[in-house]
């Protein structure tokens, strides 16, 4: 796994988690924003599983 992205993915997954608890909090879970900013963070999730599962596929041995 490219640990710099991997890193990097990581790192904006916090921000981005963080926001949405402030969003929550501030405008309550129905919030369009809070809805929006709740896809982003999954977005950012599932880009980091793909980049995961990419390398766990690279690394599996061929036969």
């Amino acid at each position: 796994m490219d640990k710099t992205k991997s890193k990097y993915i990581k790192h904006k997954i916090e921000e981005e988690r963080r926001l949405l608890d402030l969003l929550a909090e501030q405008y309550g879970l129905q919030d369009i924003r809070v809805l929006k900013q709740s896809m982003e963070l999954d977005r950012l999730i599932n880009n980091y599983n793909e980049v995961r599962y990419d390398y766990m596929r690279r690394k599996e041995p061929t036969a």
